[in-house]
């Protein structure tokens, strides 16, 4: 003897907006009355009214409310997929009949399903339709789940498809993590779904509730979700590995599932600049140098470092790539300004540094920079040596006549001498 499986099927009805056809006035307006309890009901649609299964045989009662004069009420049970449905092949079309003491026409189903089902979901739009005594109808779609539980085995694995993640993190803020999931499943509706999302690494921390509450995901839908999150002040500028873990309820069972995803954490740039060191004045036609410290305060490097010089009438551009400054480092910009011979007085410009992060994010800062060029050390020499030469040639005439009665004077005192000399000596012959 073959042994009974014993299995339930549940039904819940999602009320949506009616989707009514076109239809001209005095068409009759339909509604499903979720307060009436007709014969066979165990209780309301506002109270949770459910299917009933008695040995494959599937029944459903819907209360319909019409205005207007009426003639006649048909409901039909569609499957979304038909290639995964409990029913057998059957008309699922049924006449509704009207209560003449309340107005309410009866809308039931009894249906025949399959053998040896497995716990599944199977999306349904019940399609009620009325025809007025002047020939117009009205449609009314209702969105249902036929539930099937209680047996050992599910149709399918549940699960949940993760895509789209995407962060905008940075180093001491708040951020966001953003991702979309998807239930991909054909006939498994996700209940009561949680996400939580925590970093290996501790340095980017949940900014609210450690999970997310998100409820449920039907079949075949998707939802994008954005997890708030802090990025701590210590948190290491590289790419971070997130675990993503869900835990949801599906066909009666509690179900889980985890997964990795890499986010990058970006900081700020944070260059700051020594002060610019240059000689406050240089004569026409030398050169000066330029100098400015650039330190990198962040934890991240700082690339294409360039420093760009601008002082009309000294130099309209002159650069010089400075390259990258690592995290803690401080390098100089070098640039050697070169005045021409003709220009003096005070110029005024700017100096400029140009950088961007490791993803190509710029960032800029700009000083003031002053200099004074004095008339050419040359020419004053030239005026010196020019005065000298002067002088030279006014005390010439002088020099030459002094030297001439100095030379006279000396011949003299030789002649002198010598004159002397022939006295003393005939003196001496005289004595003798």
């Amino acid at each position: 003897m073959k042994k009974k499986r014993l299995f339930a099927v549940l039904l819940t009805a999602v009320l949506l907006v009616p989707i009514f056809a076109a239809c001209g006035e005095g068409a009759p307006a339909l509604s499903l009355d979720e307060n009436r309890i007709l014969r066979g009901m165990d209780r309301s649609w506002y109270q949770g009214y459910e299917a009933s299964t008695d040995r494959n045989k599937w029944s459903l009662i819907l209360p319909i409310r019409t205005e207007g004069e009426v003639e006649s009420v048909m409901a039909e049970l569609q499957v979304k997929n038909p290639r995964v449905t409990p029913f057998k092949s059957q008309d699922m079309t049924v006449e509704a009949h009207e209560d003449e003491e309340t107005g309410i026409w009866e809308v039931r189903f009894t249906l025949s399903m399959l053998s040896n089902l497995k716990n599944a979901d199977y999306p349904c739009v019940i399609r009620v339709t009325a025809k007025g005594r002047d020939g117009q109808e009205q449609s009314l779609d209702i969105p249902y789940t036929v539930r099937v539980r209680g047996n050992e085995e599910a149709l399918e694995k549940p699960r949940i498809s993760i895509s789209d993640v995407q962060a905008d993190l940075s180093v001491g803020e708040d951020g966001e993590v953003k991702l979309t999931l998807t239930n991909p499943c054909a006939a498994t509706d996700i209940e009561n779904l949680e996400l939580k999302i925590s970093d290996e690494a501790g340095h980017i921390l949940p900014r609210d509730a450690e999970k997310v509450y998100l409820g449920s995901l039907p079949i075949g839908e998707s939802i994008t979700v954005t997890y708030p999150v802090t990025v701590v002040q210590k948190a290491t500028v590289v790419p971070h590995m997130l675990k993503m873990a869900m835990t949801w309820n599906a066909v009666g069972a509690e179900a889980s599932y985890e997964c990795s995803n890499t986010v990058a954490v970006h900081q700020s740039i944070r260059m700051e600049q020594g002060g610019i060191r240059m000689a406050p004045s240089v004569y026409a036609g030398d050169s000066v140098t330029l100098t400015l410290p650039l330190m990198n305060m962040g934890k991240a490097d700082i690339v294409n470092v360039m420093a760009t010089v601008s002082m009309p009438g000294i130099t309209d551009r002159q650069s010089v790539l400075v390259g990258t400054i690592q995290p803690g480092e401080t390098r100089q910009a070098q640039l050697i300004l070169t005045t021409s011979k003709d220009v003096t007085g005070e110029y005024t410009g700017t100096v400029t540094v140009d950088c961007t992060d490791e993803d190509g994010n710029p960032a800029s800062l700009e000083l003031p920079v002053n200099l004074k060029v004095d008339p050419p050390l040359k020419k004053n020499t030239e005026e010196k040596a020019e005065g000298e030469n002067e002088k030279k040639e006014k005390v010439s005439p002088l020099t030459i006549a002094l030297g001439g009665g100095c030379g006279l004077l000396l011949i003299l005192l030789v002649l002198q001498g010598v004159i002397l000399r022939r006295k003393l000596h005939r003196l001496e012959e005289d004595k003798l």
